[in-house]
Formats: C-alpha cells, structure tokens, sequence
C-alpha cells in the first residue's frame, strides 16, 4: 500500500504528445544572441526558471549536457542545451525533432522528457537524469555474457516496440544510444535522429549500425531500427560488428551474409539474429513487438536451463570453399534448423511465447455445401487444446493481414495464407481441402513451411455422411499434433471432441461462423441474428449464447433476454474451450456487479493470451465503465498496437484519454485514423476530439462527416451532442425527434428519448422534458435504471425538494455502480453531507476528490474547499464539470464572483450528463451577478442576454429565470 501511494506521488512527467507545440515555438522564435566572450555556456549556480546548473556532464556537436536541480519538486534532472553559431536553425529542427518523437512515448525503456524551454545559450530540454553508463562504455570493457546480453536486448526490444506501436523508428540504435542504469533499468536515448511514419525523411544514421536501406537513401521503417538491434545484439555476443566498417557501407550493401553465430545455451538465436541482420528489410522480423516476442522466448529458455560458463558466442567465418558448396551447406544448416524446431522437446511449462507458431487457412471446400464452409473455425478450436502448440485465431489472422494491407478478407486462402505466416512468424501452415463423393467425405491437410516452402506432412481422413466431420476434424487434429513432436500422451490428456466445445451441427457452427465475421467487422445486428439462427438450431450452443448476451450491450438488448442467454451460456459452459469459459464467467460477473471477479477473470484470460485483442478490449472496457481511464487505457494500447484498425479498441482508447484530459493525445489518435482510414468511427471520434479540445463547432462537422456514412444511431448521437455543446439546442431537437417514439428501434429509441428530454430541458422547457423522460420506454440495464437516473439529472434543477432528496437517497443504495455515483453527486451538491457518508460509494480519485471538496463546504471548510474547487476546475473533465458547477454557486455565497464567470465560461465546453442542461444556463445567471457586483454592467448584460436567448421558450417558473429577467431589466440598456 505505501509502495503503491509512493508511486502515486511522483510526478508523470510530459505527457505523450504534450510538448509539439511548446516545440515549434521555441524552434520558430528569434535566434540567440551571439554568446558572451569565452565558451558562453551555463555554469554552476546558473538558474533556467527553476532548474538551477549543478555541474556540466558532457558536450558534443549538439550542445552540452548538464546536471540540473528542479527546486520546485526537489529532484536531479539532465539539462540538455543546444549550442547557438552557424547552424543554430538545423540544431534546433533537431532538438525539435527529439522532442517531439520522444514526447510521443511513455515508456520504462524510454528515457523520459520532462520540461522544455528556450535560454540565451539556445533551446533547451529537461530529462531524467540516469545513473550509470552507456552500452558503448560497457563494450569497451569485453564482451556481455550471454545471459546478460540477452536481458539487454530484451529490454531494448521493449522500448522499440512501444515506439514503432506509437508510429516512430529510432533511426540512430546504437550502444551510444543505450544507457545500463545502476539499477538494473535499460534506457533508449536520443530520438534526434527518430521520425514519425509518414514524415518527411531526414539523412542521419551511424555508420557501423545503419541499415542497407538507409546507405541507400530508400525509403525506412520499423525493420531499419530491427537491423540496427542486431548488430549491437551481435556486437554485445561476440565483442565484434557482423560487418566490417568503413568503405562507405560497402560490406553492408554487399551480398554477404553476416557471419552465423554459436551461442552457448540458446542455439537458436544465433539464426534469429542473423534474421534481423537480412539485407533485405523484407526478410527481417517486422517490428520491435515480434523482435520482443523472440527475444523474450529464448530468454526465457535460459531461464529454465541451469547457469553455464558464460561463454561469449562465436562467429562462424566463411570459409575458401567453393560458392556452390557453401550454399549447399548453408541450405543444409536451414533445413536442419526448420526440422529442428520440430524435434525439440516440448517447453518445461507447456506453453506459452514458446510454443510452436501455426496458422489454419480456410478449407478450400469442393462440396458445394455452404455449412461446411466455417470448418477452419473447428480445426482452430481443437488445436487450440494443445500447450505446444500456439494457434493463431481468424481474428489474428485478419489482424496480420489486415496490417499488410490486406483489407475486407472474406476467405483467408493458401497465397494469404503464406503472407501471414511469414509476417507472423508461422512456423507450420495448415491447409485442408474436403471433398465428397456420394455420401463419402474426405478432407486433405497439408503442412507448410512458409519459409522454405516445403510440405512438413500431409494427412487424410475420410469419413460416412456430413455428421463425421467433426470427427475428422478431431482424428486431423489430433495427428497434427503428434506430427509437430506433441507427445501422445500430452494430446490424449488435452483433446476433447470438437463438437464438445462448440456444436454437433455443421448448420448451427455455420451461423456462427458467419456471425463471428460479421461481429469482426462491427455488424452487430447481423451477427446477433445468425448466432439466434445457430441456437435455434442448436439450443445448447455456449458461444452463440454467450455472444448474445455480450453483444446485447451494444445493441440495447432488454436486459431479460441477456440475462437468459448468459445464464444458457454458463449451463453449457462445459461446451466450450477454456479460455471462452472464463470469459462467459467474467461476463456473468460484469451483469451482476462483481467487478472485482471479472477484473480477476480478464486478467486471467490476458495473461493466457496476450495477442488476444478482443481479450483486451474487455479487460480494459470493464475499467472505463468503472470511470477509471488509467487502468484501462494500457489495455486498448495493446489492442491497438495488435490491429491499429480495431474500431472499439480505437474509439474506447480516445474516450481515455478525453477522460484524462489528455486532449492533445486525443487529436493526434483521432487524426491518424482519419488519415488512414476515414470511416465514420474515425470521425466520431474526430468529433470527441475537437469536443474536448473546446472546439464544439469543428466537432459539429467531423460529427456530420460521421452521419453522412454510416447513418448509425452512434454517430447520429455524437452530431446532436456535438449540436448541444455548441449551443445550437434547436437543431439538436429537430435531431432526436423522429426517434423519440415506442416503435423506434432500442438503441435509436434510448438516444431519442433521452437526448430530446436534454435538448428539451437546455430550452428550459423542463416540464416537457420530464414528460418525456417519463414516458421513456424500459431499454436500458438494470429496469427502470436508465429512466430513474435521467429523471433524477433533470429533477435537480429544482433543487433539494423532496422527491429529489428521496429519490437520490434510493439510487445511493440501488447497486448500481453509475447510478449510485449518479446520486452521490447529487446528494453532495445538496450538502447531504450524512447521506453521502453512509453511502460509501467509491469514486475514481479525481471524482473522489470532488465530491470531497464539495462537502468540506458544507462542514465550514470554505477555504479549503474553493482552493480545490478552483485547481479541479482544469482536471478530469468528471470532476471539472461537478467543480465548475458548485464553484459557480459558492462564488456568490461568501466566496470570489469572479470564481463564477470561470464556472461559465468553464462550462461551455464541460461535459456533465443531462444535469448540464440547466446548471450551464445557471451558470450564465451567477457569471451575470457576478458581473455586476463588479460594476461590469456591459458584461452582465451580455450574460444575461444570452441566458434569456436561450431561454426564449421556457417554463415561466423555472428557477431564477424571474430573477435573470428582475436583473436585465434593472441593468437597463447600455
């Protein structure tokens, strides 16, 4: 608890993406004024704001390091100045360069920025001060043992791949660039060099490290910064460059091979490196991710192997033989390699990063029959048993696919097939074609190495009439696995029949099968009908159940009819494979309210399949719908960085960040998308990016962008709030209207109703708004839930009457976690301070901290209580819109008025529920007083001008309309 509240303390530093801006000011403004005599740098005792220079590190052709003292946090820093002369421009386009890729990543193998700003000496950036040496350094002092070698390239990998995650190569890896802090901590350096995909390309490099691509001045990417591992891999292993230096590249750019290495207690890394060190970027591993991916098997290899000698690896030389002999051998040695992979000995744990990589491509199917057509689903679950063996699913298929251009795959066949597997680093490809002959049914299934293109086995099953397929799909799999060294006794212990885990019937897997392609390319409505089809054909089908139930949420399906599909899901659990067992059991747990438990299941399930997307995107959907962004953003990361197209992954990683108020983060996730693809999910969340940023009137377009596309109730939603927070109340009616009727389908039924009561109530036409959200049809969780909670946010207009009060006190003990904190606030803005106590509601922290400092009013705090009120009013737009509101109230009860023309003018890009239907037009009201007590009469009328404007059609006892028309009639005309 107190390492946790520790960590807590400590201050984040830049946040990605924050200094871009900070960045191009300092780059655009004047040059520095030419130094004072003699070297003109900074000197101990010298102050930058609040960095005071305790001593000069180091000093290059860039500039001068120093070590730095932060007087306000009372921490060490490195200060990094870039030196004014003839080339002050290209250096600082440089150090702007550096920051701007670097304060992109957050990242524990990055080194991290955190301030920046401009001095006479030049511009300059502030960064965490590391203790120890360089990688370079270390190497002077002979080679690493291989132990150590490997957990240093593991942890640059780590770095690599959150940067390439994040859209940006390094460009300059070298053992400079690596720092070995004296804890243990491996540190990236220096993103100089580093670009953003896309960008305009800038020469840089190191000589001895750079890629054959760059040498060349061909376009780079990720794999460049995957060369440059593996010499400095190669490097730390055998105390020598793969290639020798100098001569301009020549020996890079040559047709050579670098030399294989031996390396004791991990053979198979010596080929890996040698991948990466290909001349060719295209046979390289892809990225820092599947780099990652390797590296940490073997060190995990290690691990499990008693500590040798520490003998350094040795290069093998090529030798005077002839070409054609050396080639043969060399053929040799990757046939035996490729055999070999089979042959070892299964993984000490069974599992894991270790296991063999295998791809299934769709069955090529000549009968004709359409229901035989989802066979390749059956094979993947069945070999999906197996801890040898590590199957990729369809869904991670088209996700590789997908990321190699290939978009909108209908039928992953034998040439896709081959792309993947090579991309993903497939080890065995299966193929499968079924035949029929009368009632005879015979399926095929070859093995393919997608590296040398040879068949490793090939497989025949024939079976009597359509119902012994499944059968033949499990004797296939089973022979499958005792082919890639799976031992028979492993295979009998883990082999359940397929139509065990899903269905006996080919017709009802069929519907599932489509369902599940239509659910991939969010076609929720269809796939819910072809899994209703699948269990109508089969009643007892877990999955198809299971998939109801969740898809339910996102189609407002009555909450009965989900509750019955998990329930069917959960007696049937049996049929189905571990990994969809937990996740039914943690859906289960997310509908009853047991968050904690299916915290604990996701976690599970993530950890067992970490390149599960979909896996992720729940672990993570569960900690946002708990109000908590932090813990949820890393899982929609990891989403992301698996399919940068997966739209919920991408739509609930923006609405993070726009929770953490991290708006700039939000702008630069929702542009990228929009560049590459501009889908109406992509303007969507364009939209929620210009809200955020205070730019409601760019969201109306982006939103309209959205509408025009897809004509879905989502983006219809977005359009009309993007309408309300540009004031622009009329037309988000006239929105709402048509869909705010009984026959309405759910979904456009719950955005009808509720958003008319809002647009209703912002007109202060609060009695029809009311009505209407009494009339709303049951179409949301939890019965009366949704009604009660909209009913409570409109009532509070109204202040603490008694059916406000009681009504809130009823929601505060429903169990229903939003609706609690719903009447929670509630409760707090009527200072029911006792009320709120016995609730005992938990809060993320800002919201927490909220509620807190609107009770401390209550208990007589005042000044407390405005002083945290006034910091929140810029924090986590939860908290900010309940701090705007209640400062704008206590402004004029004994505190600042001026505190509430910032609630106004806070308020017109807040985000609060239906509740900122009227506290904003409040709002407008107390800046208006606030106005006048300060003898600014034009601006209190203006307030009130606008208040009455937008109050035109209102019920004539709403509260403080008599007052706001009293004050405009006795502040008289100007």
């Amino acid at each position: 608890m107190a390492e946790r509240l520790e960590e807590e303390r400590r201050e984040p530093g830049v946040l990605p993406g924050t200094l871009t801006g900070i960045l191009r000011e300092i780059a655009d403004a004047p040059g520095a004024s030419p130094p004072p005599a003699g070297d003109g740098g900074l000197r101990p005792g010298d102050s930058l704001g609040r960095f005071e220079i305790v001593r000069e590190l180091g000093r290059g052709g860039f500039g001068v390091v120093y070590e730095a003292r932060d007087r306000d946090l009372g921490r060490t820093v490195a200060l990094k100045v870039v030196r004014t002369g003839d080339r002050t421009a290209l250096r600082e386009e440089r150090l702007l360069r550096e920051a701007e890729a670097a304060a992109r990543l957050s990242h524990p193998n990055i080194v991290t920025i955190h301030d920046a700003g401009r001095c006479p000496q030049g511009p300059y950036l502030v960064l965490e001060l590391l203790r120890g040496q360089t990688l370079d350094d270390r190497l002077d002092q002979g080679p690493l043992p291989v132990r150590e070698a490997l957990r240093v390239a593991v942890e640059i990998a780590r770095g690599l791949a959150h940067a390439h995650a994040e859209g940006v190569v390094h460009r300059d890896l070298k053992p400079a660039n690596v720092f070995l802090c004296e804890d243990g901590r491996v540190k990236l350096l220096d993103f100089g060099l580093a670009h953003a995909l896309g960008r305009r390309r800038l020469d840089g490099g190191t000589p001895a490290y750079m890629a054959p691509e760059q040498w060349k001045g061909a376009p780079e990417d990720e794999r460049t910064d995957v060369f440059a591992l593996g010499v400095v891999l190669h490097r730390m292993l055998a105390e020598e460059l793969p290639f020798p230096e100098g001569n301009g590249g020549k020996a890079v750019l040559s047709p050579r091979a670098a030399p294989a290495l031996d390396v004791p207690g991990v053979p198979a890394l010596g080929p890996f490196v040698a991948r990466m060190l290909r001349k060719d970027p295209v046979d390289r591993p892809r990225d820092g991710a599947e780099v990652l991916s390797a590296l940490g098997a073997f060190q995990r290899e290690m691990d499990r192997t008693p500590s040798g000698p520490g003998l350094p690896a040795r290069p093998h030389r090529a030798s005077r033989r002839p070409l054609a002999v050396a080639l043969a051998a060399a053929v040799l040695v990757a046939l035996a390699a490729g055999a070999g992979l089979f042959l070892r000995s299964p993984p000490a744990d069974g599992g894991g990063s270790g296991a063999v990589p295998v791809a299934v491509a769709d069955f090529a199917n000549q009968t004709g029959e359409a229901e035989l057509d989802g066979l390749s689903g059956m094979l993947i679950t069945s070999l999906g048993q197996s801890r040898r063996l590590s199957v990729l699913t369809r869904v991670r298929m088209l996700d590789v696919l997908h990321r190699l251009g290939k978009g909108n795959v209908e039928v992953v066949d034998e040439a896709l097939g081959r792309e993947l597997a090579l991309s993903a680093g497939v080890r065995a490809l299966l193929l499968a074609t079924i035949r029929r002959f009368d009632q005879l049914y015979a399926i095929e299934l070859k093995a393919l190495d997608p590296v040398t293109s040879e068949y490793l086995f090939t497989l025949k099953e024939e079976g009597q009439g359509k119902s012994s397929v499944p059968g033949m799909i499990d004797r296939l799999s089973e022979k499958t696995r005792e082919r890639l060294r799976e031992t028979p006794e492993d295979v009998r212990a883990s082999s359940k029949p397929v139509a065990a885990l899903t269905t006996a019937s080919l017709e009802a897997y069929q519907h599932y099968f489509r369902g599940e392609r239509l659910k991939e390319a969010i076609r929720y409505d269809g796939a819910m009908e072809e899994y209703r089809k699948a269990i109508a054909i089969d009643p007892g089908f877990a999955l198809a159940h299971y998939r109801i139930a969740y898809l339910g949420k996102f189609t407002v399906l009555p909450e009965g009819e989900r509750s019955a599909a998990i329930e069917a899901a959960l007696r049937n659990a049996q049929r189905v494979p571990e990994k969809e067992r937990m996740l039914i059991q943690a859906w289960k747990a997310v509908m009853d309210g047991r968050g904690a438990e299916a915290h604990a299941l996701y976690e599970r399930v993530v950890e067992a399949h970490p390149q599960d997307k979909e896996a992720l995107f729940m672990a993570g959907d569960q900690w946002l719908h708990e109000d908590d962004p932090v813990k949820a953003l890393p899982y929609f990361e990891r989403a992301v960085a698996l399919d940068p197209a997966f739209e919920p992954a991408l739509m609930h990683q923006a609405d993070s960040l726009a929770m953490m108020g991290r708006t700039e983060e939000v702008t630069r996730v929702a542009t990228r998308w929009v560049e590459r693809d501009p889908s109406a999910s992509a303007y969507r969340a364009l939209a929620q990016a210009r809200l955020a940023s205070g730019k409601p009137e760019e969201a109306v377009d982006a939103a309209r962008r959205a509408l025009a596309i897809d004509g879905s109730s989502y983006s219809r939603g977005y359009f009309a709030e993007s309408l309300l927070l540009a004031g622009r109340y009329a037309e988000a009616e006239e929105v709402f209207r048509p869909f705010a009727t009984p026959s309405a389908r759910p979904l456009d039924r719950l955005a009808g109703y509720s958003g008319l009561a809002t647009a209703l109530a912002y007109q202060g036409r609060l009695r029809e708004a009311l009505r209407l959200a009494e009339q709303m049809p049951d179409v949301a969780e939890g019965k009366e839930g949704y009604r009660r909670g909209l009913l409570l946010e409109l009532r509070m207009a109204g202040g603490p009457t008694a059916w406000t009060l009681a009504e809130a006190k009823a929601l505060a003990r429903s169990g229903d976690e939003k609706l609690v904190r719903l009447a929670v606030v509630s409760l707090a803005m009527f200072g029911e301070v006792d009320s709120v106590t016995a609730a005992g509601a938990e809060f993320p922290p800002p919201l927490a901290e909220a509620v807190e400092a609107v009770l401390s009013w209550y208990r007589g705090d005042r000044q407390g209580a405005l002083r945290k009120l006034r910091v929140m009013t810029n924090g986590h737009p939860d908290a900010r819109a309940l701090a705007l509101c209640f400062l704008g109230r206590v402004a004029l009860d004994g505190g600042d008025p001026r505190d509430a023309i910032t609630s106004a003018e806070g308020f017109r890009t807040a985000h609060a529920g239906s509740w900122r239907s009227w506290a904003f037009p409040q709002a407008l009201y107390h800046a208006a007083v606030a106005h006048e007590r300060l003898g600014e009469r034009a601006k209190a009328r203006a307030k009130l001008d606008e208040l009455l404007r937008i109050w035109r059609k209102a019920d004539p006892d709403l509260p403080v309309l008599p007052e706001a028309r009293a004050l405009r009639a006795r502040l008289g005309e100007s």
